[in-house]
C-alpha cells in the first residue's frame, strides 16, 4: 500500500521506508532472481524511484553512505531502518517533496510486479537450517485411518542437483503437508523425481504415499513431470493440486481450498495472488516454526523476501476431470517458465477459474536456476501459449529414456475357472500385502530374460502368450467376498497389456531399468488388473530383452525361475508341449489338494510342530530397553563381502552342511550375543519347491518356519548341526492353513500369558538366485579379503513388520548380506558391527572349529555386548521381563481397579502374581488375564502373571495373604 501524502511524522517514516524499499528492489540480487520476466517488467520503475531517492539525499553525506552501504547489502534490515531515518529526515527538511514523492511511489506500486518484505519482526542472524537438520524433523510418518469424503491428490514435481538445498526444502514441505486439519477426505501425496537417477528416493519415500521416478536428465520439464504423477497416481481422485516443493504450506491449506470448490462450485484456482520468495535467515525461520514447533502458520512480520503479484504457479488446485479435460501441463515446456501462465490460460477458457486472496504462498530460499538460455532469451518462447490438447497423450513415464514407445496386448482365451480359495503361500502374502497397503509393491518379483538374435516381435509376443496360456497364475484375479475372505478366479479371456521400449544399443540397460521402474513401483490391483505386467525392449525394431514384472501374491522367487526357464526355452524355439512339467500343475488344483483330508493332515502336522516350539521359546528377541529411534525407525545395511562368502564355503564344506545351514548358526549366535538371549528364534522363509507338484508350479508356495536356536556351551560345529536338523524339520513339516496357524499362535500366547514376537526373519535366496554352493578357493586369504569388506545404508521405512530381517543374496562371486533393524530395539550404530561380527566369526570357525564361548567373548571384546539388564530384570518361562512392565500392563489393562504384582521363586524359577482390587464378583481371573494378554503387544518387557488374586477394594494383601479368589496357571 502506498504511504499517505502527510506530514504527520507516521505518515512520512511509510514513506521513507517505501523509498528504501525501491532502493533494496533495485539493487538486490535476489529480485531479478525471483523471476526474470516479471523482473523485466518492474525494473524500469525500481531505478526510477532509486534516482529519487540518490536525489533527497544529495545534499547530505551520511544519507549517501547509508545509501550506498544498503546497496552493497540489501539484505541486512539494519541498514535499511538506518537509511529509512536519512530518507525520513530527508522528507522533514523538504516538505514539499513529500506530496510528489507519495505520487511516483504510488504510480510504481500499480507497474511492478516484484516488490520489497521485511517484517517488523524478522530476525536478521536466524541459524541456517540444513537438510540434516530437517530431517530429523520429520520423524516417522503416522498412517492415518481413512477419512470419508473426495479424494485430494497432491503432486509435487522435483528435481534436486544442488546437493541437498531443494531437498531440504521438499522435506519441510512434506512435514507441513502431514499436519493438515483436514477431514474432508483421504489426502494422497506424490512427489516425481526427474533425474538421471533417484538421488534422493530413501529421504523422500517415507514421507509420501507415492513416489514415482521418471528418468530424464535434460532441462527440467515441469509439465511432464506433473504429468506423470497425475497420470501415474492420481486414479480416484476428484480434485488435483500441483504444489511446488518450495512451497511451506499452512495447517490449514487443503481444508480450505477443498471447501472452496465445494462451496463455489468453479472449475480451478490458485489460493493467492502473492507470493513470498524467503531469503535464508527467512527459510531457516519458517522451518523452525511450521515444522519444528509445529505452529499452524508462520507470522509474516517474521519475514522478509521478494514479493510476487500474481503468480502463476506455486499451487493450482484443479477439479481432477477438468484436468484430463484440459489435457494437462504442456509438455512442450522444457526449462524454467510459462507453463503455468498457459495451463491457467486454458483451464480460464474451458471453464470457471479463479484467483483467491490467502495469505503469500511461503517459497522458500534455494539456488535459481537458469531462466535465459545462452542467447538471453526466454527457453520456451517457441511454444504458442494455449495451443496444447494433450490429444496424443500426457504424462509418460518413459518419455525421455524410452525412445519411441507403445503398448500393444496379448490376448487370450481358455478354460474358465470359478473362485475358489487362494493356496496357502497366496494367502501369507495375500495379508501382507494388505498390511503394506499402498506400498506393498515393495514385494513385487522380476523375470529378464534376453531375447535371441532374430527374432521378431510378432514371434516374442505369440511366447508371451503362450507362457499365458500355460499358467493360469499369469491370467487370473482376485475376488474378495463380503465376509472378507479373497477368492482367486480364472476368466474365460482376456487382454494383456505389453510396453514396447525402443533403445539404442549403448542405451538398452538405461530404458530397461526406466521400464521396470515404471512397471515395478506400482502395487497390483488383482481385482481388476492382470498379476504379470509384461515389457519387450528392443533395438533397430528387433526384440533384446523382455522383462516381466509379476505379484507376489502370484508368484516367489521359484515360479520367477520356472517362468524365466520356460521364456527362455520358448524364445529358444521350444515348442510349449515340450516344455518340461505336462500338465503343468495350476494354483487352484493345489488349493483343492490343500483343502482336501491330505492337505489337512500336511497342516495339521505342521501346526503340532509349531504348537510345540511356541511353548518354549521368548516371547520376543527384543524386549527391551526400548530406546530412541531414529527419525526412519526402519534401517538396512548391506555388506559385501569377499571373506565371508568364502569362509562359509569352506565351514560347510567340513561340516557336510549346507552354506545356508552354516550362516544361520552364525546369525543366530550373534543376535543372541547381541540381544543377551539364551535362544535366538527365527522366522524362516521356506520355497517348498521339493515337495511333489510344487517343482514347477507358477505361483507362491512359500511358508515360514520357526527356528529356535539354543546358545549352548557346544562347540560351533554342534551349533551348526542343531541348525541343520531344526531346519529339516521346518522343511518337512512347515506348509499349513495361515488362519489357523494364526489361531494356534494366538492360543499358545494366551495360555502361556505372553505376546509371541515372531518379528526377527531370515531368508537365503541364494540359491533361487544363482548361489548354489559355488566352489572353494582354499589359496585365498581371509584375512586380506576381509580388508575388502564394505558396508552401506541402502534402505529407510517409518514401517516394516520386522524387527530385525536378516537376507542374502550372490552378486557375482560375492554373498552380499542385509540386516534390516527396528532402531527402536537395535540401535542403528550397531549393525556395522553387527554385521562384520558374522564375518570375524565365520572367519576364525573357517581355520578351525571352536568353543561358542570363545566366540562370544570374540565378539563381546570387538564391539558393543548385550544390552544391559539389572537386577530388576527377571527370566520368566524363557522370557526377558521387568516387574515394573507388568505392572504398566496390569494398569492399561484393568485400569478401573488397583493392581499389584509380586514375584516369587517356584520350581521352574520365577513366578508372577497379580493381586486385584476389584469389586466386581462377576470379574473371573480369566477374564482379567484375558485383558491383560491384550495389550501385551505395547509392553514387549510384559509377560502376563500366571496367577491373579482378586480381592476387596481397600487395599492388597500381602502376597501369602490367605482366602483370596484366585487361579493358578
Amino acid at each position: 500500500m502506498s504511504p499517505q501524502t502527510t506530514d504527520t511524522p507516521d505518515a512520512v517514516r511509510a514513506l521513507a521506508r517505501r523509498l528504501a524499499d525501491y532502493a533494496v528492489l533495485a539493487h538486490d540480487p535476489a529480485v531479478p532472481a525471483a523471476t526474470a520476466g516479471y523482473w523485466e517488467m518492474s525494473h524500469e520503475h525500481y531505478e526510477a524511484i532509486d534516482d529519487e531517492v540518490r536525489g533527497l539525499l544529495a545534499d547530505g553525506p551520511n544519507g549517501a553512505r547509508a545509501h550506498t552501504a544498503l546497496t552493497a547489502a540489501p539484505h541486512d534490515p539494519a541498514r535499511h531502518r538506518e537509511l529509512t531515518g536519512h530518507l525520513a529526515e530527508a522528507l522533514h527538511r523538504r516538505p514539499a517533496e513529500q506530496a510528489r514523492l507519495s505520487a511516483r511511489i504510488a504510480g510504481a506500486d500499480g507497474n511492478i510486479w516484484l516488490d520489497h518484505h521485511l517484517g517488523d519482526r524478522h530476525p536478521a542472524g536466524a541459524t541456517p537450517i540444513g537438510l540434516e537438520e530437517v530431517r530429523a524433523l520429520s520423524g516417522p510418518r503416522t498412517e492415518l485411518p481413512a477419512a470419508e469424503g473426495h479424494q485430494v491428490h497432491v503432486v509435487i514435481p522435483f528435481r534436486d542437483g544442488t546437493g541437498g538445498g531443494r531437498t531440504r526444502n521438499l522435506l519441510a514441505c512434506l512435514i507441513a503437508l502431514r499436519d493438515q486439519d483436514h477431514e474432508g477426505g483421504p489426502v494422497r501425496v506424490t512427489v516425481v523425481e526427474t533425474d538421471d537417477r533417484p538421488r534422493w528416493r530413501d529421504l523422500i519415500e517415507p514421507l509420501v504415499d507415492s513416489y514415482v521416478f521418471a528418468a530424464h536428465n535434460g532441462p527440467f520439464n515441469k509439465s511432464w513431470t506433473v504429468n506423470v504423477g497425475v497420470a501415474t497416481e492420481g486414479t480416484g481422485s476428484v480434485y488435483t493440486c500441483v504444489l511446488d516443493a518450495d512451497i511451506l504450506v499452512d495447517r490449514s491449506f487443503v481444508r480450505r481450498n477443498v471447501r472452496r470448490f465445494l462451496d463455489d462450485g468453479h472449475t480451478a484456482h490458485v489460493c493467492s495472488d502473492r507470493s513470498l520468495s524467503l531469503d535464508g535467515p527467512s527459510t531457516a525461520e519458517a522451518i523452525a516454526r511450521r515444522c519444528g514447533a509445529g505452529d499452524a502458520d508462520v507470522p509474516s512480520d517474521v519475514l522478509r523476501g521478494v514479493l510476487l503479484r500474481e503468480p502463476p504457479g506455486g499451487a493450482l488446485w484443479v477439479r481432477s476431470d477438468a484436468y484430463a479435460k484440459a489435457g494437462g501441463f504442456d509438455e512442450r515446456f522444457e526449462g524454467w517458465g510459462g507453463e503455468d501462465e498457459d495451463i491457467t490460460r486454458r483451464l480460464t477458457r474451458s471453464g470457471d477459474f479463479r484467483r483467491y486472496g490467502d495469505a503469500p504462498l511461503l517459497h522458500l530460499d534455494h539456488p535459481r536456476p537458469p531462466m535465459r538460455d545462452s542467447a538471453e532469451q526466454p527457453f520456451n518462447a517457441h511454444v504458442e501459449m494455449g495451443s496444447w490438447d494433450g490429444g496424443d497423450g500426457y504424462g509418460n513415464p518413459l518419455k525421455y529414456t524410452a525412445g519411441p514407445r507403445s503398448a500393444t496386448t496379448i490376448d487370450f482365451s481358455a478354460t474358465a475357472r470359478p473362485p475358489g480359495p487362494l493356496m496357502w503361500g497366496q494367502r501369507l502374502l495375500w495379508n501382507d500385502s494388505r498390511w503394506m497397503g499402498q506400498k506393498d509393491h515393495y514385494f513385487n518379483m522380476t523375470v529378464t530374460v534376453p531375447v535371441p538374435p532374430g527374432r521378431r516381435l510378432t514371434e516374442v509376443l505369440d511366447c508371451l502368450r503362450h507362457l499365458v496360456h500355460r499358467h493360469e497364475a499369469l491370467r487370473s484375479r482376485v475376488v474378495v467376498t463380503p465376509d472378507g475372505e479373497p477368492l482367486q478366479e480364472v476368466p474365460p479371456s482376456g487382454e494383456i497389456d505389453v510396453l514396447l521400449a525402443e533403445a539404442a544399443p549403448e542405451k538398452v540397460d538405461e530404458v530397461a531399468d526406466a521400464c521396470h521402474g515404471e512397471l515395478f513401483g506400482r502395487s497390483f490391483r488383482l481385482a481388476d488388473e492382470w498379476p504379470v505386467r509384461p515389457c519387450v525392449i528392443s533395438v533397430r525394431g528387433e526384440p533384446v530383452r523382455v522383462t516381466l514384472v509379476l505379484s507376489h501374491v502370484f508368484a516367489d522367487a521359484g515360479a520367477a525361475a520356472v517362468l524365466a526357464d520356460e521364456l527362455t526355452e520358448l524364445l529358444a524355439g521350444t515348442a510349449a508341449r515340450d516344455l518340461p512339467g505336462q500338465p503343468p500343475a495350476q494354483p487352484l488344483d493345489r488349493a483343492a489338494y490343500e483343502n482336501s483330508p491330505t492337505g489337512r493332515k500336511l497342516s495339521d502336522n505342521a501346526l503340532r510342530r509349531l504348537e510345540k516350539q511356541l511353548r518354549s521359546i521368548p516371547q520376543t528377541m527384543f524386549p527391551g530397553p526400548v530406546l530412541e529411534p531414529d527419525p526412519y525407525r526402519f534401517r538396512r545395511m548391506e555388506m559385501r563381502s569377499p571373506a565371508l562368502t568364502e569362509a562359509l564355503r569352506r565351514i560347510a564344506d567340513r561340516e557336510k552342511a549346507s552354506t545356508s545351514t552354516v550362516l544361520l548358526a552364525t546369525v543366530a549366535l550373534v543376535l543372541a550375543t547381541a540381544t543377551g538371549h539364551r535362544t535366538a528364534v527365527f522366522k524362516t522363509v521356506l520355497g517348498n519347491r521339493a515337495f511333489p507338484g510344487l517343482e514347477r508350479l507358477v505361483s507362491n508356495t512359500l511358508s515360514n518356519g520357526v527356528v529356535p536356536v539354543e546358545i549352548e556351551d557346544v562347540t560351533f560345529a554342534r551349533l551348526v548341526h542343531a541348525v541343520g536338523r531344526a531346519t529339516m524339520g521346518n522343511l518337512l513339516r512347515s506348509q499349513c492353513e495361515p488362519t489357523e496357524r494364526d489361531a494356534v499362535t494366538a492360543r499358545v500366547s494366551h495360555e502361556r500369558g505372553i505376546h509371541v514376537d515372531l518379528s526377527v526373519f531370515f531368508n537365503d535366496t541364494r540359491d533361487i538366485t544363482g548361489g548354489r554352493e559355488p566352489r572353494m578357493r582354499p589359496e585365498a586369504d581371509l584375512e586380506a579379503l576381509s580388508a575388502m569388506t564394505r558396508t552401506s545404508w541402502v534402505g529407510e521405512w517409518e514401517r516394516q513388520d520386522a524387527k530385525f530381517f536378516f537376507h542374502t543374496r550372490t552378486v557375482g562371486d560375492c554373498d552380499h548380506v542385509y540386516a534390516m533393524v527396528d532402531t527402536a530395539f537395535l540401535p542403528s550404530a550397531s549393525v556395522d558391527h553387527l554385521l562384520r561380527g558374522l564375518e570375524r566369526i565365520a572367519v576364525r570357525v573357517a581355520g578351525a572349529d571352536g568353543p561358542v564361548r570363545e566366540l562370544q567373548e570374540l565378539l563381546g571384546a570387538q564391539g558393543p555386548g548385550a544390552p544391559v539388564r539389572g537386577p530388576d530384570w527377571l527370566l520368566v518361562d524363557h522370557c526377558w521381563t521387568r516387574p515394573a512392565d507388568v505392572r504398566a500392563a496390569l494398569a492399561a489393562a484393568l485400569p478401573k481397579w488397583p493392581s499389584e504384582v509380586f514375584v516369587a521363586e517356584g520350581k521352574d524359577g520365577p513366578a508372577l502374581t497379580a493381586h486385584v482390587a476389584c469389586d466386581d464378583p462377576s470379574v473371573s481371573p480369566e477374564e482379567l488375564h484375558r485383558a491383560v494378554v491384550a495389550v501385551l503387544p505395547d509392553f514387549p518387557a510384559a509377560v502376563a502373571p500366571s496367577r491373579y488374586l482378586i480381592t476387596p477394594p481397600g487395599g492388597l494383601p500381602e502376597p501369602t495373604a490367605e482366602g483370596a479368589t484366585g487361579r493358578s496357571r
